[in-house]
């Protein structure tokens, strides 16, 4: 699997004599003082992140900072910016040619063309061509914050993209910026970095330069998300092909309204905007506003304090898609049969590059016809109009983050096809989905997993299962919602599947002790605790219901496969009370028999008088769901 890189540069602000207080720009006596200036450079050790010139090539070798200073301790408190958008330029080997150049990073004595400058604003006022001046440290202030972006220059002089300085808001975290943008603009250029934001430390060492100056560290993240679709048959014997895609063209439709038909590649119900290309548009006319998180004890703790939020707004409301439509790959393709190779929408496994949409509150919906095949015999079985959801809080896609949704095609027809969607946050930014077809769907989900690198979780992983039912999530409860462990004495005649737990566990909990210990599928009751949020792929706290609870989650065991089982409607058992006598012959022959109408409790004798209850069946009473989570042994 390819890893995302992060794209990341540096500040590096160089600390000054504790005696010196001072706000002001170029001053030669500060320098006799001894007095370093902020420069500007890369600084990054980790290996798989672009730095030094491969991280300036992908940055078109410059990028715009801001930096404001706060100058009171008030509450909130206000910024005056001491960086009004300043170019920040890349020369290979020039460091240390100037005072203010440490890591081949330039500011002072630069200025925006006119072209350029037309295209940027600062605040309420327009960025001019002045020579910028060099920075220095302000002990007086009370903290810092450094915001940048970076674009192609082309695109800003030639204004495809226009920058402009937010000013709303009183405290430096509600101010960000805003990037609008034509149908030409190089949006893979397009960066936006993680606000660093710097307090003053109450004392000073020079030794340790922990009042002001240290590195002050950017990463950039690429303004766009990326999305691909993968898709993989469980079904023993039998080749599967996806013969049709249904989607329809209006926002958030119901399963019965997606008729329109189509044979040629991956399409499934989503809103999103991509790029025309048909009409020669690299990308699509909008404005994306650029936020950051609140400056939360919770966004602390889960390390996202700083990161940007990212919304795009299309200047045409006609550019907005309410369908995605990918590559050719899935359609008419014999499917592979494990989540560690599936068949991809595009051969190579490539990405499509897609908007961010993190505010996003529409389920994605799946339609499709499958074909199974018979590997021996031939013989071929056409399934029509199976469906998968996929809540809208797993679509929330944020930028600079791969998100793969594989679509599971398992041999569980007989009862409601099982939905489960697995998402995974890799260190590297990438998001991974596991998706099996259809309604009611299960969906499960454990942040930090590696399904598809070694097809199953970790051990002593959280896992949260979410119901989707009618399109709405479905409140959860000991009632509803069943968690087993599951084992097989016989794995090649007995496998563990969707299918294969739908029919034994039906049966399982009636049979006798003796029915038990012989079955080859045993089940051993665990348990769920409930509750209303999720833990997003950055670590956020999504909240998936207000009121009810929603998210029932579990830790998983080492070398243990569990069996999550939804209960639509409550199943109930027919009784034999009343219209039948047994005598102790006919008792043997009734097969097992219960004493309470619920069936749980087995008779274990008979005696003349006494109601006995039989079972005589569930599945057309109850509608059940299925999913299966397997965890891998120990390292």
């Amino acid at each position: 699997m390819k890893k995302y890189v992060l794209l990341a540069s540096a500040i590096l602000a160089f600390a000054s004599c504790a005696s010196d207080s001072f706000t002001g720009t170029d001053d030669a006596a500060r320098q006799a003082q001894g007095e370093k200036p902020i420069s500007f450079g890369f600084d990054v050790p980790t290996a798989t992140r672009a730095e030094g010139a491969a991280a300036a090539t992908k940055l078109n070798n410059q990028f715009i900072v801001w930096g404001e200073k706060n100058e009171t301790t008030a509450a909130p408190a206000t910024g005056n910016l001491v960086f009004p958008d300043y170019k920040v330029a890349y020369g290979a080997n020039t460091a240390y040619t100037t005072t203010s150049n440490t890591k081949d990073w330039e500011y002072v004595a630069l200025s925006w063309t006119s072209a350029e400058a037309a295209n940027i604003t600062e605040a309420s006022t327009a960025v001019t061509t002045n020579v910028q001046t060099i920075k220095y440290w302000d002990y007086a202030a009370t903290d810092y914050t450094f915001t940048a972006v970076s674009a192609k220059p082309a695109d800003i002089s030639s204004g495809a993209v226009k920058i402009n300085k937010l000013t709303s808001g009183t405290k430096v975290y509600d101010k960000g910026y805003e990037v609008t943008v034509t149908d030409m603009a190089d949006l893979n250029s397009l960066y936006f970095a993680d606000r660093v934001n710097i307090a003053k430390s109450a004392t000073y060492d020079r030794t340790q330069s922990n009042q002001y100056g240290g590195n002050v560290k950017f990463t950039f993240r690429n303004g766009l998300s990326q999305i691909r679709v993968g898709m993989y048959e469980t079904i023993p014997g039998y080749d599967v092909k996806v013969t049709k895609f249904y989607y329809a063209t209006t926002a958030n439709p119901e399963f019965t309204a997606m008729t329109t038909e189509n044979t040629a590649n991956f399409v499934a119900n989503v809103p999103n905007i991509s790029p025309d290309v048909a009409n020669s548009k690299t990308s699509v006319a909008g404005t994306f506003t650029v936020k950051y998180y609140d400056n939360s004890a919770a966004n602390t703790t889960a390390g996202i304090v700083n990161h940007p939020t990212i919304s795009f707004t299309p200047t045409n409301s006609s550019d907005s898609k309410n369908f995605i439509s990918l590559g050719t790959n899935v359609y008419n393709t014999t499917l592979a049969e494990t989540s560690a190779t599936p068949t991809f929408d595009q051969t190579t496994g490539a990405y499509t590059t897609v908007f961010p949409q993190e505010a996003n509150t529409t389920n994605l919906k799946l339609k499709i016809d499958y074909q199974l095949s018979n590997t021996v015999t031939g013989e071929i079985i056409n399934i029509t109009g199976k469906t998968a959801e996929v809540p809208a809080q797993y679509l929330q896609w944020k930028p600079n983050f791969k998100y793969t949704y594989l679509f599971k095609i398992n041999d569980n027809d007989l009862y409601p096809i099982t939905f489960d969607a697995v998402v995974i946050e890799a260190e590297n930014g990438e998001v991974e989905y596991i998706t099996t077809v259809s309604e009611p769907s299960i969906t499960t989900y454990a942040k930090g997993s590696k399904v598809t690198v070694n097809n199953e979780y970790e051990g002593g992983e959280k896992v949260y299962a979410v119901v989707e039912d009618g399109s709405s999530l479905a409140t959860l409860s000991a009632d509803n919602m069943k968690l087993y462990t599951v084992t097989t004495s016989d794995a090649t005649n007995f496998p563990i599947t969707e299918a294969s737990v739908a029919e034994a566990i039906a049966e399982y909990p009636c049979l006798t002790t003796a029915g038990q210990t012989a079955a080859k599928i045993k089940f051993t009751a665990s348990s769920f605790t409930y509750g209303k949020t999720i833990i997003a792929e950055d670590g956020s706290t999504v909240t998936m219901d207000a009121s009810n609870n929603v998210v029932a989650d579990f830790t998983t065991a080492a070398s243990t496969v569990y069996a999550i089982q939804y209960i639509k409607t409550a199943a109930t058992y027919s009784t034999d009370g009343g219209k039948n006598d047994y005598d102790a012959t006919t008792y043997a022959a009734a097969g097992t028999l219960y004493t309470d109408a619920a069936c749980t409790t087995e008779a274990t004798g008979f005696t003349s008088g006494t109601t006995y209850y039989k079972r005589t069946g569930v599945t057309n009473v109850g509608t059940y769901a299925y999913k299966i989570v397997k965890v891998k042994a120990a390292p």
